[in-house]
């Protein structure tokens, strides 16, 4: 077969079976699921005190505030 024939066999098994391709990393995606992780805890936050009969206050404002501004600059830098 020869240098020629076992060259063509590896380009004809590469074509076949190309392997697995780089993933592009897709900016923002983590900023944006930390975000909404942090809106979803500032939401159970507020229902468990509301539930218990507490004002709700303190740490919520900054969970709500921090999510949506995670979430901004996530998907700014997802679309640019």
């Amino acid at each position: 077969m020869g240098a020629h024939g076992t060259a063509a066999a590896a380009e004809l098994t590469q074509m076949a079976d190309p392997g697995p391709h780089p993933l592009n990393p897709r900016k923002g995606t983590k900023t944006k699921l930390l975000g909404v992780v942090l809106l979803m805890l500032a939401t159970l936050d507020v229902m468990l005190s509301w539930r218990g009969g507490f004002a709700p206050g303190g740490v919520i404002p900054v969970l709500f505030v921090g999510g949506a501004v995670l979430f901004v600059i996530g998907a700014v830098r997802q679309a640019g």
